[in-house]
C-alpha cells in the first residue's frame, strides 16, 4: 500500500522552494501542451491556406466543450486528491483515481455518440461559413473517436501533479507534444490527408502520452489505481463534481464566447470571405494569446497541489504565501509577455500563413488582444484558490465572472457601436473588469486566511 507520508514535504518545504518545484514542471506543460494548436494551424496554414485554418478554429467551440467535462473530473479528482493526502486518507485518494477513471469512460463513450449524430447541425449553429465547414467537419469526424486518449492524458496528467509528482504530469503532456509535432508533416505532407491528418496525428499522440499515464498509476507511490475502484463511489463522487464544475463551467462560457465572436464576423462582415478572414484570424490569435498565458496556467497548476493540501492540513500561512506568490509572478509574466507580443506581432503572425490580408487582420487583432493580457493572471489564481480549497461555488462564480457576466454583453455591445473591427476589443474590456474584481477578492481572501491562522495559532 502506498506510503500515506509520501507527500508529507507539501506541508514542510519553503513555500517558495515548493512552487518552483512544481510550478517550472506545469509551466513547460502547459507551454507544450499548447503546441497541439500552435503546430496544426502553422502546418495548415501553408498546407491547405486560410480555409483550413478557419475549419479548425471552428471546431473550438465543440474541443472546449469536450475538455471542459474532461476538466470537471480531472482537476475536480486532482483536487480531491491534494485533500485526502493532507488528511492523511490514501485509501480515499486511489478510490478518487478509480472513479475518475470510471467517469471519463462513461462521458466519452456517450458524448462521442451524440456528438457523431448531430455533428452538422452543431457546427452551423456555432457560425460557420460555407468554405470553412468541410474542414471542421472532416477535423471533427477522426478526432471524436480519439477523444478518450486526450481525457486520459491530460485528466491524468492533472492527479498525478496532484499527488506531488510534477516531473512525471510533465513528462506525459510533453511526450504527447512531441509526438504530435512529429506525426504531423507525416500525415498532413507526406500522407496528403490535410486537416484529416491533423486530427490523426493528435489521436495517436495523445494514445501515447495517455499509456504512460495509465502505467504511472498502475506501479502507484502516493496513488494507486486498483481496478476494484473504477466505479462510482457516490460519497465522493459529488465533491468531485462540486470541485470540478467551476473549471468544467469556465471552459464552456469559452466554448459560447467562441460562438459569439463567430457569429459575430459572420454579422458584421461584408461577405462569407471576409468573415472566414476574420474567423481565421481568431483561430490565430487565441492560440498565440493562449500560449502567452501558459506561464501563469503553470504557476497557478503549480500552487494547486499546495493549497490543496495546506488547506487540509490547516497550515494557514502557507496557504497565505502561494496564493501572494503565485498572483505576484503570474501578474508580472503576464504584463511582460504582453509587451514582448504586441512588439513582435507581425512577424509572429506570419509564421502562420502567407496571405497579406489575413496577417494584416491578425496582427491588428492580436495587439488589441494582448492589452488585457496584464488582468488575466488574477482571475486565474482567484478561481483556483477557491477550486483547490473546496469552495466550489465561489470558484463557479469568480470564473464566470469573465466570461460571463462581462465579455458576452461587450461582444453584442461592442460592435454595435464601432462595427467589425470593435468585437477585438471585447476580451480587453472585459479582462481589466474581471481583474479589477479579482484583486479587491484576494485581499478580503487574505484577511481571512490571516484570521484563521490567528485562531489555531497554539496558546501560551
Amino acid at each position: 500500500m502506498p506510503s500515506s507520508h509520501a507527500s508529507d514535504f507539501m506541508g514542510t518545504e519553503p513555500v517558495h522552494r515548493l512552487l518552483r518545484r512544481f510550478a517550472l514542471p506545469a509551466m513547460v506543460s502547459a507551454l507544450v501542451n499548447c503546441l497541439y494548436n500552435i503546430v496544426d494551424r502553422l502546418y495548415l496554414g501553408h498546407a491547405v491556406g486560410p480555409d483550413a485554418i478557419a475549419g479548425l478554429a471552428l471546431t473550438m467551440p465543440y474541443m472546449i466543450v469536450l475538455t471542459a467535462f474532461g476538466m470537471m473530473i480531472g482537476q475536480g479528482s486532482g483536487a480531491m486528491v491534494s485533500l485526502m493526502l493532507g488528511e492523511k486518507k490514501p485509501e480515499e485518494a486511489n478510490r478518487v483515481l478509480g472513479q475518475a477513471l470510471a467517469m471519463y469512460l462513461l462521458f466519452i463513450f456517450t458524448f462521442q455518440a451524440l456528438g457523431l449524430i448531430f455533428l452538422d447541425q452543431t457546427l452551423r449553429f456555432m457560425g460557420t461559413t460555407g468554405s470553412a465547414l468541410p474542414h471542421a467537419r472532416a477535423y471533427l469526424q477522426i478526432i471524436l473517436w480519439g477523444n478518450i486518449f486526450q481525457h486520459l492524458s491530460f485528466g491524468g496528467s492533472n492527479i498525478v501533479r496532484a499527488e506531488g509528482d510534477s516531473l512525471t504530469a510533465m513528462g506525459v503532456i510533453v511526450l504527447g507534444a512531441v509526438m504530435n509535432i512529429i506525426l504531423d508533416p507525416i500525415f498532413i505532407f507526406g500522407l496528403g490527408m490535410g486537416i484529416r491528418g491533423a486530427a490523426v496525428a493528435t489521436i495517436l499522440a495523445m494514445a501515447i502520452s495517455s499509456s504512460w499515464v495509465m502505467l504511472h498509476f498502475l506501479r502507484g507511490k502516493a496513488v494507486r489505481l486498483h481496478f476494484r475502484n473504477v466505479r462510482i463511489h457516490w460519497h465522493l463522487f459529488w465533491r468531485v463534481i462540486s470541485i470540478g464544475l467551476a473549471p468544467c463551467v469556465m471552459q464552456c462560457l469559452n466554448s459560447v464566447i467562441f460562438i459569439f465572436y463567430n457569429r459575430g464576423f459572420l454579422q458584421y462582415a461584408e461577405d462569407d470571405a471576409q468573415a472566414t478572414l476574420y474567423i481565421a484570424a481568431f483561430g490565430i490569435v487565441n492560440p498565440i494569446l493562449m500560449t502567452l498565458l501558459m506561464p501563469a496556467f503553470g504557476i497557478n497548476m503549480g500552487a494547486q497541489p499546495i493549497i490543496g493540501y495546506n488547506t487540509g492540513a490547516k497550515l494557514y500561512g502557507r496557504v497565505e504565501k502561494t496564493l501572494k506568490l503565485a498572483q505576484t509572478l503570474g501578474t508580472a509574466i503576464c504584463v511582460s509577455l504582453a509587451i514582448l507580443c504586441f512588439l513582435l506581432a507581425r512577424p509572429l503572425v506570419s509564421l502562420f500563413c502567407r496571405s497579406e490580408d489575413l496577417i494584416q487582420v491578425t496582427t491588428h487583432g492580436l495587439r488589441v488582444a494582448v492589452l488585457g493580457l496584464s488582468f488575466i493572471g488574477v482571475g486565474i489564481i482567484t478561481s483556483t484558490y477557491y477550486q483547490s480549497t473546496g469552495r466550489a461555488t465561489v470558484s463557479i462564480l469568480v470564473g464566470c465572472l469573465r466570461q460571463g457576466v462581462v465579455l458576452i454583453p461587450m461582444l453584442i455591445l461592442l460592435p454595435m457601436l464601432g462595427g467589425l473591427k470593435a468585437i477585438w476589443w471585447a476580451g480587453p474590456a472585459a479582462d481589466a473588469l474581471a481583474g479589477f474584481l479579482c484583486w479587491g477578492l484576494l485581499f478580503h481572501e487574505i484577511r481571512r486566511l490571516r484570521r484563521l491562522q490567528q485562531e489555531d495559532a497554539p496558546r501560551p
